[in-house]
């Protein structure tokens, strides 16, 4: 509950009906006043509801003003360190329109300025040709821009702005969202439900013990459950020097970038243990990673001999085998696929399998080598686009071709953009 003293900043913040009048967005009338912009960007300001330590999201949604060709986009940040995009790039069709997802990456502390950043920045670029927007200028002729600042608001930074008496961030912060204002005034404690405090205590006992059956019994959809102390069951694992508790929960698709509350990750605590075994299990499944990103056969080779800790899933869900097929490495995905080490099936958080990010990095080999090994030619991601449908947007006329010759059927591109959400975590490395 706020102290009542932040009770007085609610009636000289909260925003008057000029005031909401003059902060609504003018994409509209922006894109009427300039005839060269193919794409209209809903929202004026990319705004995050900021929590600590936790990924913090916003989405954005892409109109296409172009009444005859799909319209590429290319979306960048001034602060890639801190915020991904998913998609990055892609292609909205005559017309339509396409959402994309913002998303903040944890961090331990308050933003350094806001309600408004002043160091982070989104621009939009959009062109009819895909090709243009790798131009190093956006003054590429027919490319257009659009800019957007950051907004960084919800409730944890309302109360931190009204608990230090600056009321011109909490004016701020509900002229842009009102609904926010009940946040100020006094809330009813409500006692915690019993057991709450303790409701992961099994799992995490079970990691800490090395009890890998009850672990495997508890299942992956409770892996991302977290103590008082915001310990993951990695956390507890690596902790107690479980080097294999540490390999079955990399296996099952813990996030070993997970950070406590008190900002460290499982690696961190396991070498501030002189837990070796531990940090070679983390180390592992980092370098599979890298080398099947790298295409490294060999050091590949050496590392699947191990077996245990290689088979493991990044915070997206992007696997090696995912990451092999995006850079088009069809001797790590035969080796991967084939030897039964993964799943040629497997989906990353947004439904995309190895066939479909072997699609989007335009690799014609390794999406006929999928397909030979028994890939789904007609597999769908959770958005409910195809192989086929994602080749067409981004006129892969070949691997189109090869898809329908393998049996993809010929159906209308949905509404949506179709690249993939992890090409930014692939593609730049």
């Amino acid at each position: 509950m706020l102290p009542h003293s932040a009770l007085s900043l609610i009636s000289s913040s909260s925003p008057s009906s000029q005031e909401m009048a003059a902060a609504e967005p003018a994409a509209s009338s922006a894109a009427a006043a300039d005839p060269e912009r193919l794409l209209e960007v809903s929202e004026e300001e990319v705004v995050i509801d900021f929590k600590p330590d936790s990924k913090c999201r916003a989405d954005l949604r892409l109109r296409s003003l172009h009444p005859s060709f799909p319209v590429a986009f290319k979306v960048q940040t001034s602060s890639p360190l801190k915020f991904l995009v998913s998609p990055p790039r892609g292609a909205v069709q005559p017309l339509s329109s396409a959402s994309l997802r913002v998303v903040l990456r944890p961090q331990p502390h308050p933003p350094p300025s806001f309600p408004r950043s002043r160091a982070d920045r989104f621009l939009v670029l959009s062109s009819l040709s895909a090709a243009h927007l790798d131009s190093s200028s956006d003054a590429t002729s027919g490319v257009s821009a659009v800019r957007l600042r950051v907004f960084f608001g919800g409730p944890y930074l309302l109360r931190l702005a009204a608990d230090a008496g600056d009321a011109a961030a909490v004016r701020l912060i509900l002229r842009r969202q009102p609904h926010l204002l009940p946040f100020l005034e006094p809330q009813p404690q409500v006692a915690a439900a019993p057991g709450d405090a303790e409701q992961w205590a099994t799992l995490h006992a079970a990691a800490a013990r090395g009890d890998c059956g009850e672990v495997r019994r508890l299942g992956p959809e409770a892996l991302a459950a977290r103590d008082r102390e915001g310990r993951t069951v990695l956390h507890a694992a690596a902790a107690a020097g479980e080097a294999e508790a540490v390999a079955v929960l990399v296996d099952m698709g813990a996030d070993t970038s997970a950070a406590d509350a008190r900002g460290r990750t499982p690696m961190d605590v396991a070498r501030e243990k002189g837990y070796q075994e531990v940090v070679d299990v983390l180390e592992r499944w980092e370098l599979v990673m890298t080398a099947a990103r790298r295409g490294d056969i060999q050091s590949l080779e050496s590392l699947l001999g191990k077996r245990a800790g290689v088979r493991g899933r990044d915070q997206y869900g992007l696997t090696a085998l995912h990451v092999a097929a995006i850079k088009g490495h069809c001797d790590v995905v035969a080796m991967l696929a084939g030897s039964g080490c993964m799943d040629i099936e497997c989906e990353d958080v947004e439904g995309h399998r190895p066939l479909h990010l072997a699609v989007e990095g335009g690799h014609a080999d390794a999406v006929e080598l999928l397909l030979d090994m028994g890939a789904d030619a007609n597999a769908r991601t959770r958005r409910g686009a195809t192989p086929l449908q994602m080749a067409e947007a981004m006129g892969y006329e070949a691997i189109a071709q090869l898809l329908c010759g393998r049996g993809a059927e010929v159906a209308p591109a949905p509404a949506l953009c179709v690249a993939s959400s992890s090409s930014s975590s692939i593609s730049c490395a």
